[in-house]
């Protein structure tokens, strides 16, 4: 039979920063990931967002990203919202993707004003809508007409509420 690969476990996976120095990988990572093409205000952005913002490494090897970026609300508050998160296809069904989530809820509940994580998946993935909502996301509105150059053009919202951390080390 076919070898079962083991799942991930945060042993196999590390994060790291995205740089100056380093940016070009994240191109060449979305133009393997994604049919949306990223302009260069895209990798300005998330130059600026630190630990939201993280290339994925499975056993050393660069094997995704994820990108989000904290959005100022109207009254105070913050929402994250996850531009991108992939992982190369050879690394997919391992967990990889479970433990971004994680990563990225985890550094969210440091943030007490954040008030949830969102992000749009295109209508017709059932991948990513499956994905999502294994991850206790719930799937809110369509938008229409969201994505410019790809068929279909509609997306829908899944956000999920964050949970702060209590005091530290508790």
């Amino acid at each position: 039979g076919v070898m079962a690969v083991p799942r991930a476990t945060d042993r196999d996976v590390q994060f790291g920063d995205l740089t100056e120095k380093n940016i070009g990988q994240l191109r060449v990572l979305n133009e393997a990931l994604y049919p949306v093409k990223y302009q260069d205000k895209f990798y300005k952005d998330v130059l600026t967002q630190g630990e939201f913002a993280q290339y994925v490494y499975y056993r050393d090897l660069l094997v995704g990203a994820i990108c989000a970026r904290v959005e100022p609300q109207e009254d105070g508050s913050f929402k994250l919202y996850i531009l991108t998160l992939g992982v190369l296809e050879p690394y997919r069904r391992l967990g990889i993707g479970a433990l971004m989530v994680d990563y990225i809820m985890g550094k969210a509940a440091e943030q007490p004003d954040v008030k949830e994580v969102y992000l749009h998946v295109q209508v017709g993935n059932e991948a990513a809508v499956n994905f999502y909502r294994s991850k206790g996301f719930e799937e809110g509105e369509t938008v229409e007409n969201y994505y410019k150059n790809i068929e279909p053009t509609a997306a829908v919202i899944f956000r999920k509420q964050n949970t702060p951390a209590t005091a530290k080390g508790v």
